[in-house]
């Protein structure tokens, strides 16, 4: 193996949260009579939950107020009676069941295992990742998981990945592997890892951060790794 410690993103990686994350978000509206127009609700939710996410890696905003905040700028928007408060639990509840991998997922952790160290390193919410990791089919190659809330840092903020490390002193022969340029690369990169950019559906690359390799499909980390 050319390196001892691969570092995993969650979502996104090797986790289908965008079908996890819909289903979610639709399930939660109906228990509260909302039929009509989910996809055009749940575009405009996304939007709003993306913009979120990133104040959160900037460290703009907390973990407890991403919670509420996004609702309520949802809510205000698309001028929705609900309440913030009474949605978000609901919602987490449902993230939380939300277990579907994507291509390639377990093949390719199932291949490392053994080999090397293997962690999962993730920006979540604890009360969602952890029942998912706990339910899903790859939680028996990870002894290790690292979220975001209990660490206090979210990627790509130095004492995220400075809590790895202090965990797993690999930092000479590791590399993390997302779909986040911002998040996931940038963070290795800062820190002075190797990354590996996840790339499906073949982005461009505008922001500048340039990863050590980009893969589209998780099945070619066996040629890279191995």
């Amino acid at each position: 193996m050319k390196y001892k410690l691969v570092l995993f993103d969650a979502d996104g990686t090797l986790y289908d949260f965008t079908r996890t994350e819909r289903e979610a978000f639709e399930k939660t509206l109906r228990q509260f009579g909302i039929h009509e127009n989910l996809s055009h609700l749940h575009k405009e939710y996304e939007k709003i939950n993306l913009a979120i996410w990133k104040e959160f890696e900037k460290k703009k905003i907390d973990s407890i107020k991403l919670r509420l905040e996004r609702f309520s700028r949802f809510f205000k928007q698309e001028k929705l009676s609900l309440d913030p408060k009474v949605i978000s639990p609901i919602y987490l509840k449902y993230l939380s069941e939300g277990t579907h991998l994507l291509d390639g997922a377990e093949e390719i952790v199932k291949y490392f295992y053994g080999k090397c160290k293997l962690a999962l390193a993730t920006n979540g919410l604890a009360d969602v990742q952890n029942p998912r990791f706990a339910d899903s089919r790859l939680i028996k190659y990870f002894k290790y998981i690292f979220i975001s809330e209990e660490i206090g840092s979210p990627k790509p903020n130095k004492k995220y990945f400075q809590h790895i490390f202090d965990k797993l002193p690999y930092k000479d022969s590791a590399i993390i592997i997302g779909d986040n340029l911002s998040s996931d690369i940038k963070g290795g990169s800062d820190f002075g890892i190797d990354t590996c950019w996840f790339n499906p559906n073949k982005r461009i690359n505008e922001n500048g951060v340039v990863p050590t390799y980009e893969i589209s499909n998780l099945v070619e980390l066996k040629k890279i790794l191995g």
